[in-house]
């Protein structure tokens, strides 16, 4: 008696509607063709759709930027995994907006069935979009040197190997450029700790102006720095690499003397070409082998191994 006459109520006094319309995550629903019959006002909101353009008229592939991503969705709606038959929980995809700008999100759904027939589905979206940047942010912390802004030796291992990886399978050019700095103590001990950390910025600027897109650059540790240049053959990454030293030269903000008075930091650049090697560490052998080479010679210059 209690169950009928509270089901009355929300019948009649439209609540589950007003729930729909004030629920701060969006909620569609969509009938057996896929034609969107819910959208309330935190689905317009994010989607950036007016709600008497989608009612009746927009279909649910729209939302999710293809139809093919809905019949993804509608399988995991069959599916055991993602809740049991019938519903999903929890279950991270992505919709357009009306531009066709990606937004993550949650999706929570089910199927509505009457009498034991499907007649269609109503998902909860949760904006994942925050969250995801978050993520994303933490993420590049946790693979970035705090000083340089360059990656970190964490990640260079990781993509070294997996650079090795793709060049296993489809034999392109890989290069790897190390170097680490000339008198760096030296002009610790002349202008101090603070100085030498602006000394390792200057480095990270440079890098990051001189590499393309496709390459990567890391401080792997100290004065240390290794460079990886996919697609790029020896000698291709030795231009690169003479670029490197030359503009460090140029950006030397002090008059420059002896090591005993006003040291010049110079850079000690190794660089190799991967032969058959199959691990990161062989490779950085090669590199470092070359780039104490350099040192030996007296620094200020590029040695090819």
């Amino acid at each position: 008696m209690i169950q009928t006459s509270f089901a009355s109520i929300m019948a009649r006094e439209k609540i589950i509607t007003n729930l729909i319309a004030v629920c701060p995550d969006g909620i569609i629903g969509v009938d057996l063709q896929g034609t969107v019959v819910i959208f309330n006002t935190k689905a317009a909101s994010l989607t950036r759709r007016r709600v008497e353009d989608v009612l009746g008229s927009l279909d649910i592939g729209q939302i999710y930027g293809n139809r093919e991503q809905a019949r993804r969705i509608k399988s995991a709606l069959y599916a055991e995994e993602y809740g049991g038959v019938g519903r999903l929980e929890g279950f991270e995809t992505s919709i357009a907006d009306i531009d066709g700008k990606i937004i993550p999100i949650r999706l929570s759904a089910v199927l509505i069935m009457d009498n034991r027939t499907e007649v269609g589905s109503v998902g909860f979206f949760h904006d994942m979009t925050n969250q995801k940047a978050l993520e994303d942010r933490l993420h590049n912390l946790s693979i970035t040197d705090g000083l340089t802004n360059l990656y970190n030796q964490r990640h260079f291992h990781s993509s070294l190997a997996d650079e090795i990886d793709r060049v296993k399978r489809y034999s392109s050019p890989l290069s790897l450029i190390c170097f680490d700095l000339d008198r760096f103590k030296e002009c610790n001990d002349r202008y101090g700790h603070l100085e030498g950390d602006n000394v390792l910025r200057r480095v990270g600027n440079l890098l990051n102006v001189v590499t393309r897109h496709s390459d990567k650059a890391f401080r792997y540790g100290g004065d240390e720095f290794f460079v990886l240049l996919p697609e790029t053959n020896l000698s291709q990454a030795a231009i690169t690499a003479e670029k490197i030293r030359q503009m460090f030269n140029e950006s030397w903000p002090f008059e420059t003397g002896n090591a005993g008075s006003n040291p010049q930091v110079t850079l000690s650049i190794g660089v190799v070409e991967r032969k058959d090697e199959t691990s990161g560490e062989a490779l950085i052998k090669r590199a470092d082998v070359a780039m104490y080479t350099a040192k030996t010679r007296g620094g200020n210059r590029v040695v090819t191994g």
